[in-house]
């Protein structure tokens, strides 16, 4: 069985892009893929929440789009800001930015998981309640049985 060509050249650009991906996510601190994955995480559990209640909007979908995209970019600024002023602390800053952004990418999936239902531990909205300048998820008494 013979592949034709266009199938061919597919299957390598494909492969390229695999292998750029590959590189790029290999080049980034530890700090800022957990922050790309807990991005994702909202991005899906804010989809799933919205499914449920009904309530899918692609403004409100948009909106979230160019925030995910406003956070990337301070984690690029803070990258530029580190490799110019402080080369010698090797990525403290962008993994400062994106542990704090961390922090609300959790609230936030926290808050959608609350949206849709879910009954959420106790021991976790305790402890994105210390996040500095989030603030805690409503909870519902159906969604409060989760316990510590």
């Amino acid at each position: 069985m013979q592949i034709d060509t266009w199938t061919a050249w597919a299957v390598r650009l494909f492969g390229l892009a695999a292998a750029v991906m590959v590189e790029l996510w290999s080049g980034l601190a530890p700090l800022v893929q957990i922050l790309i994955l807990m991005m994702l995480g909202d991005v899906v559990s804010g989809l799933l929440a919205g499914y449920v209640t009904r309530s899918l909007s692609s403004e409100v979908s948009f909106r979230g789009a160019g925030k995910k995209a406003m956070m990337l970019l301070l984690v690029g600024v803070a990258y530029l800001l580190n490799a110019a002023a402080a080369p010698e602390l090797a990525g403290i800053l962008p993994s400062a930015v994106a542990g704090f952004l961390i922090a609300h990418e959790g609230l936030s999936i926290v808050e959608n998981a609350t949206r849709a239902g879910v009954p959420v531990p106790k021991a976790l909205r305790d402890a994105l309640a210390k996040v500095p300048g989030a603030e805690p998820p409503e909870v519902s008494a159906r969604n409060n049985s989760g316990g510590s």
